[in-house]
Order: C-alpha cells, then sequence, then structure tokens
C-alpha cells in the first residue's frame, strides 16, 4: 500500500512532462525506443502523469465506510468470513502474488490476460505506462484513506494475512477505499482500451486482483468495490493528460509489434486460471473426514481448549499450538498427528451430561456452517474425572462457521 510518505513526496515533486512520440526518430526516446527516464517519488515508484491538484477526490467521490449495524458492514463480514475458507489454496497463493506492486514482478500481473509478456525488454512502453498509472489510480484513494482511519480486517478478526511483514504499516494506513484495487482496475481499464479484443479477460482478471485484498485478509468488501470506482476515476481523469494519451497510442502500436512476433507470456497461466477458479463461496453438502480419533478426555483439562469453548458439546480446533496441548491431554502415549491448519482444521464433540461413548459420524455443511453429526451410546453414567471426546479433520475451505447448539462459532486460525 502507498504510503503518506508517499503522498507528501508526490506534492513536493515537480513531474517532468516528456514528449511522448509514436515515430522513432522522437527525441524523447532512447535509440532502443524506450520512454525517456521518468523521476521516482520514492525508490521503486514512478511520478504519475497527474500533478496532486488534479487526482480525484475520494472523500468527496465515495461514501463514508458501511456503518455499524448496517447491512453493508454484515455483508462485509459475511465476505471476510468466507474468504477466510481460501487461506492455503492456489487462490491465497496468487492473492500473495497481487500484493506486491513493485515492478517488474507486478508488470507480469496482465501477462495471462493480455497474452503477451509484459516486461521491460519486450514492452518497454507499456511496462512504463503501468508503473506511471500506478501512482495515480494509488494516490487517488488517500484523501478518504486518511480521513476515515478504518481498521483492516485483521485488526478485528486477530487472523494471519498474506503479507505479514506488511501487517505493521497497514495498521496505520486507512482500509477505505482499497489502493491496490483502485491500482488494479486502473490497469484493467487502461489495457482493455490498448487491447479490446482481450476485454473480458483483462476485466476479469482486474476483479480478481481487487477481490485479491479480501483473500489476504487486508481489505473489507466495501474497500474494494469503492477501490474500483476510484480506479476508474482516475483513468477517466487521466485521459485529458496529453502525455498519457500519446502512451496509450503507443503501447498499441507495441502491442501489435509484440503479437507479430508471437511472443507468449512467461507466467504459468494454466495455474493462474486454476487459483482464480476458486471462489468465494460457502460450502454446501457433506465435508469429507480426513482423520478421526475417539477416546476419553480428563475434566481437569477441559481449560485447554479454545476459549469459551470449554463447555461446549462440539467446538474447533484451529492451530497447532492447542491442538498439540489438547492431544497430549486425550493421547498421552501416542504422538501428536501432524495437520495442516493453513487448510485444515479439527472438530471436536465431547459428552456433556453423561458418561458416553461417542463418535462423529458425518459433517454436513450448508451455507458455510458445519452441522456435526455424532453417535453416542446410551447411559445414565454421571461425568466424573473424564468424558468421551471425538475428534476430526476436515477441510476449511468453504466452511465459515459451526453450529454448537444454539450459536455459530466463527472459524478461524487463532482458536
Amino acid at each position: 500500500m502507498i504510503s503518506r510518505l508517499f503522498i507528501y513526496t508526490l506534492r513536493k515533486t515537480v513531474l517532468v512532462l516528456v514528449c511522448i512520440a509514436i515515430t522513432a526518430g522522437c527525441a524523447g526516446f532512447e535509440s532502443q525506443g524506450k520512454p525517456a527516464a521518468i523521476p521516482e517519488i520514492r525508490p521503486g515508484i514512478l511520478a504519475g502523469y497527474l500533478k496532486s491538484e488534479a487526482l480525484p477526490n475520494s472523500l468527496a467521490l465515495i461514501p463514508p465506510p458501511p456503518a455499524e449495524g448496517s447491512a453493508a458492514l454484515a455483508l462485509d463480514e459475511d465476505v471476510s468470513r468466507k474468504s477466510l475458507s481460501l487461506r492455503g489454496t492456489p487462490r491465497w497463493e496468487l492473492a500473495i502474488e497481487d500484493a506486491n506492486l513493485m515492478f517488474p514482478v507486478a508488470a507480469g500481473t496482465f501477462s495471462c490476460a493480455l497474452g503477451i509478456p509484459i516486461t521491460e525488454k519486450d514492452t518497454p512502453r507499456l511496462y512504463i505506462l503501468l508503473r506511471r498509472t500506478l501512482a495515480d489510480a494509488g494516490l487517488s484513494t488517500y484523501t478518504a484513506k486518511n480521513n476515515y482511519q478504518r481498521k483492516r480486517p485483521f485488526m478485528k478478526n486477530n487472523e494471519p494475512t498474506c503479507t505479514p511483514d506488511e501487517e505493521a504499516h497497514l495498521m496505520k494506513d486507512g482500509s477505505y477505499p482499497s489502493g491496490h484495487t483502485a491500482i488494479g482496475w486502473a490497469w484493467a481499464l487502461i489495457l482493455t482500451e490498448i487491447a479490446p479484443d482481450r476485454a473480458d479477460a483483462i476485466l476479469a482478471r482486474g476483479r480478481a486482483f481487487g477481490e485479491s485484498r479480501n483473500v489476504c485478509n487486508v481489505h473489507w468488501h466495501s474497500d474494494v468495490v469503492e477501490g474500483r470506482f476510484m480506479g476508474a476515476a482516475a483513468v477517466a481523469r487521466l485521459h485529458a493528460d496529453p502525455s498519457f494519451r500519446a502512451e496509450i497510442e503507443a503501447a498499441k502500436a507495441e502491442l501489435s509489434a509484440v503479437r507479430a512476433k508471437a511472443l507468449k507470456p512467461t507466467r504459468d497461466c494454466q495455474s493462474e486460471a486454476e487459483a482464480l477458479s476458486q471462489h468465494l463461496k460457502s460450502l454446501n453438502g457433506e465435508a469429507k473426514i480426513l482423520q478421526s480419533w475417539q477416546g476419553d478426555y480428563p475434566t481437569a483439562l477441559l481449560n485447554l481448549l479454545p476459549d469459551n469453548q470449554h463447555e461446549n458439546a462440539v467446538g474447533f480446533i484451529g492451530n497447532t499450538e492447542i491442538f498439540k496441548a489438547v492431544w497430549t491431554a486425550f493421547k498421552p502415549e501416542e504422538p501428536v498427528p501432524g495437520i495442516d491448519f493453513n487448510t485444515n482444521f479439527v472438530i471436536f464433540a465431547k459428552n456433556t451430561q453423561f458418561y458416553n461413548r461417542i463418535r462423529i459420524g458425518k459433517v454436513n455443511v450448508t451455507n458455510g456452517v458445519a452441522d456435526v453429526l455424532a453417535m453416542e451410546t446410551m447411559s445414565a453414567m454421571p461425568i466424573e474425572d473424564k468424558v468421551a471426546m471425538s475428534m476430526v479433520v476436515v477441510a476449511r475451505q468453504g466452511i465459515t462457521g459451526i453450529q454448537s447448539g444454539d450459536k455459530i462459532i466463527q472459524i478461524n486460525k487463532t482458536k
């Protein structure tokens, strides 16, 4: 995300208007046909086309973020819960890639959608066009960001993000609207103008680029929606800039030349397509039980179960630390099973009234909420020093909560 230092630097930078021409003889290009050098406003970030006073004003253009108790906030929270289920999947890995706005990595984001390599060597003018418009679109979000200072999802749900090294910075950077989304959508609109025959693929990738911020647990749904709006606003304003319009035409000519050479993207487009096929949707049906155990559990150690689940008949364990402690009490003579808690979690069912042997037989899921069907023997034996307990492992994907009595427990990784 672009920092306040970025904004300050941009305001203090005198933009150099560079002659952009399509003809090979223009003095503004190097002998290799590359655009003239553009100043950086911070390391790795080029100055955009727009001066600060020409940027769209997000504070004036978008509504305030959703209010507490509103339907819009409920939607934000629902999308956030569903997004958590994609952790550890190929879609999560793609979201990690999408989080990186630094070039040359970011240049390849739309390579598969465009059908060509986007590199400084193969497409120098398009490469510079994307680098410069990053600043314009990203900075367009900051009047609203700085005003609202909305807290990000990971600050409320205490779940990991796909970029843990950036969390300290993100805590200080307002969530609403999403700057990454504004950048990705601006790029999508620009590339659609350059290659209208690839419009559907480009726009779909631009939408997914913004949704990666939901998957990363760093933005709410409404942040992404309004980020797209600001990306479009930035592109609309850019079309009034002669230098930008000239570079669009230069990029069109460059695209034709690259296509004539039949150059192909260097990214793994099949893997990208498979990752993008994983949508934010809830699971409906029966969840497959991957591992299962039954046995006795000492009542004196029920406090090792996750917080607020000590007395539950049904609950879940979402991380290795808690599972290891519970397992040691449950099966002290057996080694702790290896479980990938990025992609799976453990459901437990236990006695709460009488001591009965118990086994989880099925986990049915409706709209992302797991309902545990456990079989118990019938007895009137009182619970004294132990309860019978069953634990199973199921995949996280598509499951956002678990039914426990008359309440739903949200699935996360911290419990």
